[in-house]
């Protein structure tokens, strides 16, 4: 009955339209009813359902009956969706809490009316109900577990530690439930299917690359090996992992060192060019001297009657001088 103690804590108000009472449970008021008058709840956290325990349970109820009530609240349905044909009032529905399990075995077990606890509440509070009823009961799956507390902390802003108090856990075991979610969609349905543990599929996240996990899980599973032998190989291959990525960076390490060591000196390689230019450019310079001299000389073949002319060519390694004499015109 913790279900119930969590439930009153979070609100036990009732509405003041409930169908009539059949029984008292204590202080709780037990209604019968209708299976068609209740839908499921929106944020059922169980994705599996074991079809023969369901009718297991179906042919327990056969015999003695539904022994604790489904818990439930009411939900109106607006004028403009749907109506009592009669009254013309809002039809009435109820969203399930808790008992999806036991809701579904009446169902196989032929029942029309199931007995029922009514409480008043909005639809957060009875969605953090429904996650926390199926977390009490322990028969999730570990990820569907785990799932319901990533949703329970996310949806409803709880830290790690709120949650696991919700369910009188302590917050270092919420804390490895949630790790398991980093496992891929594909490896947690092979771990259910091969019957691991919550330990195998802890021991799996040490190895961060996933082909090579998924490797190391299927040998896991051919060997049939238990937790302690799981943690032992995994542990053996995290630590040839760890010596192969030292000894790769240490090789990386000495190629860049031998790279260093083989570049010539930047003064002498990087722009070997200019340095040439700027000494040619003082070359230059240097020799104006012997262009003017030229020049004079081509004045005064010029007054003997022959013409020249000096045509100057700069390369980035050398000069180009092309001197152009004309033939003396006859007398």
């Amino acid at each position: 009955m913790a279900i119930i103690t969590e439930i009153r804590r979070k609100l036990p108000l009732r509405s003041r339209h409930e169908p009539e009472a059949i029984s008292d449970l204590g202080t709780e008021t037990i209604y019968q009813i209708s299976i068609e008058d209740i839908i499921p709840n929106r944020a059922q956290p169980r994705t599996a359902f074991n079809q023969n325990a369901i009718a297991r349970l179906a042919d327990s109820i056969r015999r003695y009956g539904i022994l604790q009530p489904l818990t439930v609240r009411k939900v109106m349905i607006p004028l403009s969706t749907a109506c009592n044909a009669t009254t013309g009032e809002p039809t009435v529905i109820y969203e399930l809490i808790a008992g999806e399990r036991r809701l579904r075995a009446a169902k196989l077990a032929d029942l029309t009316r199931v007995p029922c606890i009514i409480i008043n509440t909005d639809d957060a509070t009875s969605a953090e109900l429904a996650i926390i009823e199926n977390l009490l009961r322990e028969n999730l799956n570990m990820f569907e577990q785990a799932e319901a507390f990533s949703r329970l902390i996310h949806e409803f802003h709880l830290t790690q530690e709120e949650a696991a108090r919700r369910v009188s856990m302590s917050q270092s075991a919420v804390a490895n439930k949630l790790r398991i979610l980093r496992l891929l969609p594909e490896e947690r349905e092979i771990i259910l299917s091969a019957g691991l543990t919550e330990r195998h599929a802890r021991a799996l996240l040490k190895i961060s690359d996933a082909s090579l996990r998924s490797d190391v899980l299927r040998h896991i599973i051919d060997r049939h090996m238990n937790v302690s032998a799981t943690e032992a190989y995994i542990e053996e291959i995290s630590c040839e992992l760890a010596r192969y990525q030292a000894k790769k960076e240490a090789e990386q390490q000495h190629s860049r060192r031998q790279e260093a060591v083989c570049v010539p000196p930047l003064e002498e390689s990087a722009h070997p060019a200019p340095v040439r230019h700027a000494r040619l450019k003082g070359t230059i310079k240097d020799m104006q001297l012997f262009y003017n001299s030229l020049q004079n000389a081509l004045n005064i073949l010029e007054t003997a009657g022959i013409r020249g002319n000096v045509d100057k060519t700069e390369h980035q390694d050398e000069i180009v001088l092309t001197i152009t004499l004309s033939k003396r015109e006859a007398v």
